[in-house]
């Protein structure tokens, strides 16, 4: 349609304005003329930007290039902590095993040294508050016959075994009594050596403890090593590692706090004597002058 009225303005004008002296030169020029308005009018509208709410222009292209950039970033910035956290652990457990083995080469100069020490492991126990309640009168005799214990953490902290080294003694054969406590499957498992009795054991009750204290807890040090129901819950196992290996010189030593109520009670003890005989002989001075 565009075409068609620029060709008919042309018709026009070439009929009114073309001279005789000149009629090849501006049907040239009139033509160049029709065929650039054709041109410009085929060239589509140029679309208006996009803007923002405030005015500002924008280029998606340019933002989504943006983003991917700062998820790459973002990426690599993982990927560094990654790296650190696996470098810190291999730095954790060279340290750990480092200082496990200077831990042990301290343990074996103190076991030498415990050697030397007559019923040391005997007083350790029966100092200890929790463990000398489940001690019965025949397991203190036969502590006096532990000459060594060692406990021993396995690698990456699976389990533990707690050793037990024995003279020879009246009781049972074994020189070495084991318990072993690990992980397996996701669980805890207990083993204990098999302990070869020379004598039948009485099946009595630990000191100090009542009826309803002995169904819950072991009724002697001997029973709770045999047994290995469950090892979830087994708090002598914790006891022996955690507290008394690590502090034996602690329930070796006396307290020196029991020591002074020890003292305060047998001086108590002896004003009240001195008290009740000062009144008997009171009395008896009475009864006598009395009579007479």
């Amino acid at each position: 349609m565009f075409l068609s009225n620029v060709i008919r303005n042309v018709c026009n004008h070439t009929y009114t304005k073309i001279s005789p002296c000149e009629p090849s030169l501006q049907i040239q020029n009139l033509f160049f003329y029709t065929i650039n308005a054709a041109k410009m009018s085929d060239k589509p509208t140029p679309k208006k930007p996009k803007t923002s709410e405030d005015g500002n222009k924008v280029d998606d292209s340019n933002a989504e290039g943006d983003m991917d950039s700062a998820i790459i970033e973002l990426e690599m910035c993982h990927n560094e902590l990654d790296k650190l956290n696996e470098k810190e652990n291999e730095e954790v457990i060279a340290m750990d095993q480092k200082y496990r083995k200077l831990r042990q080469e301290s343990y074996d100069k103190r076991s030498k040294v415990i050697e030397r020490i007559p019923d040391f492991w005997f007083t350790v126990f029966t100092g200890h508050p929790d463990l000398c309640n489940i001690l019965t009168e025949e397991e203190e005799d036969c502590l006096h016959h532990l000459r060594k214990v060692e406990v021993d953490i396995a690698d990456n902290n699976s389990g533990y075994s707690l050793k037990f080294y024995f003279k020879e003694n009246p009781y049972f054969k074994n020189d070495l009594l084991v318990k072993e406590i690990s992980y397996k499957q996701d669980k805890m498992a207990s083993e204990s050596t098999k302990i070869d009795w020379i004598k039948p054991q009485k099946k009595t009750a630990a000191k100090g403890q009542g009826k309803k204290r002995a169904r819950e807890e072991p009724k002697s040090f001997f029973q709770w090593f045999s047994n290995n129901d469950d090892p979830t819950n087994d708090k002598i196992a914790e006891i022996i590692k955690d507290d008394l290996w690590a502090n034996t010189l602690q329930y070796y030593l006396p307290d020196p706090d029991m020591e002074g109520e020890d003292d305060s009670n047998e001086s108590s003890e002896g004003e009240d004597g001195d008290e009740a005989n000062g009144a008997k002989t009171a009395k008896a001075s009475a009864d006598g002058t009395s009579s007479n």
